[in-house]
């Protein structure tokens, strides 16, 4: 099914700190309590190949992630069952806007979050992820290596608050996320979720 059918019921959008383990090590995170979350807007998400950021971007960071769609509403749910409120897996651009870490900012401009389509994975636990910047390889890591998995994210989640229909969990970047610049060609590549090609632009 076209993931636009669940996008265009997305409330929520909710995003891991740094999960993948290689990328942990590189910022020096050393503990293994719980992950950080944060929010993305509804408004984030496109499915468009060109993307038009806010001027006041002055600099932003693209990071390949894998997202779990949510198909159908749940709360306290477990582990177990996390596959029966998954309507799929898609490939995304998780779009960090660096220079407004400090005000809270960072993950709330439009079209910060590019996504593919939607993917029926057999086991999310193995799927290989890399981003591609203007022909050069930038990331490559598979999600065995996160330390918490994707449906312990769910999960998780669903402890603190309800999952509806169409709401995206974003389940962390490997190691080497890059700063990028207006005109740069990000193409994100998994043979189990598929590719992602888009173009960055200054928008109005």
């Amino acid at each position: 099914m076209d993931i636009r059918h669940y996008i265009q019921h997305t409330r929520k959008i909710i995003g891991v700190g740094p999960n993948f383990k290689a990328f942990r090590a590189e910022k020096g995170i050393t503990h293994t309590e719980d992950p950080f979350l944060f929010f993305k807007s509804p408004e984030s998400l496109t499915t468009e190949e060109n993307i038009y950021l806010s001027p006041l971007l002055t600099e932003f960071i693209c990071e390949v992630e894998m997202a779990v769609v949510i198909g159908k509403e749940a709360k306290n749910i477990s582990e177990h069952e996390v596959p029966s409120i998954v309507a799929g897996y898609a490939i995304v651009n998780d779009m960090t806007a660096s220079a407004h870490f400090d005000t809270g900012r960072f993950k709330m401009f439009d079209q910060l979050t590019p996504i593919g389509e939607l993917a029926n994975v057999e086991n999310p636990a193995n799927v290989d992820l890399e981003m591609w910047v203007n022909g050069e390889k930038i990331q490559k890591d598979n999600t065995q290596n996160m330390l918490f998995s994707a449906h312990w994210i769910v999960a998780h989640i669903s402890r603190m608050a309800t999952l509806c229909k169409g709401d995206i969990i974003l389940t962390g970047t490997p190691a080497n996320p890059l700063n990028c610049r207006i005109g740069d060609v990000v193409e994100l590549r998994s043979p189990q979720l598929g590719n992602r090609k888009h173009t960055i632009h200054r928008g109005l």
